[in-house]
């Protein structure tokens, strides 16, 4: 009896999700739902690297390398790509708490469209590419918009800001950004956009490599400066009317 009556609460419980029913049908709140807690929408922990205890174990020899896409010692204020993001004190390991969301997911697009009355991306752009969007990862208004997304972001016109050019960031995401699927190539983004306004960062990963559901799970991987965000998403929990959508 016992078995029966947990059973028929999970299964009550599932039912109950959003994303089992039709889109027509959903609310505010469950559009709400879709877009920040959901199979594609999931939150994550960046992991921080211990500057000063590395820098005490580790005396450096010679000129510090770079990176391909990422600024040397000129680029930024304290010498690192990402203007030193991430550095923490020691002892302390804080938490910085993201979200992850699958915006070429057709149960995102439908939420946003639900939410804002259209979607942030078509349906030939989410067939192009797997895009994936990051919250909090970086401060809004920390760098400017040029040449990025759309934006009103205050650091575009208010000359008492001052708004670090996001080229440099960008550049190093992409070289320390991937897609890993179990048995597969890892996949790298062919582009990386920042909405200034939010902070928000947008990553597009080329279709050209699919991914079904017997490779069980995909993990997003990124190093932005001293953080590290990993997050891995079952495949099984994101299918959609019957598909698997990302």
């Amino acid at each position: 009896m016992k078995f029966i009556l947990v059973f028929g609460c999970t299964a009550l419980a599932f039912a109950a999700q959003p994303w089992t029913k039709d889109a027509a049908q959903w609310t505010a709140a469950d559009a709400q739902r879709v877009l920040t807690q959901s199979p594609w929408a999931q939150s994550a922990n960046a992991s921080f690297r211990n500057i000063e205890a590395e820098e005490e174990r580790e005396q450096p020899v010679g000129p510090v390398p770079t990176t391909p896409g990422m600024s040397g010692p000129n680029g930024a204020s304290d010498g690192r790509w990402d203007g030193g993001v991430g550095k923490i004190p020691y002892p302390g390991t804080p938490n910085l708490f993201l979200t992850i969301r699958w915006d070429s997911a057709l149960p995102i697009r439908e939420a946003a469209a639900r939410i804002d009355g259209k979607a942030p991306y078509t349906a030939d752009q989410a067939q192009k590419d797997y895009i994936l969007t990051v919250v909090g990862l970086v401060p809004s208004g920390r760098y400017r918009g040029a040449g990025q997304l759309p934006t009103q972001s205050r650091s575009d016109d208010d000359e008492t800001i001052d708004a670090q050019n996001p080229e440099q960031m960008l550049e190093g995401l992409m070289a320390q950004s991937r897609l890993l699927v179990r048995g597969e190539k890892p996949i790298r983004p062919e582009n990386v956009k920042l909405d200034a306004a939010t902070g928000a960062l947008h990553f597009f990963f080329a279709r050209t490599q699919a991914i079904d559901l017997k490779s069980k799970d995909v993990t997003f991987f990124t190093r932005f400066g001293s953080m590290t965000v990993q997050k891995q998403f079952r495949l099984k929990d994101m299918l959609y009317r019957g598909n698997l959508e990302l």
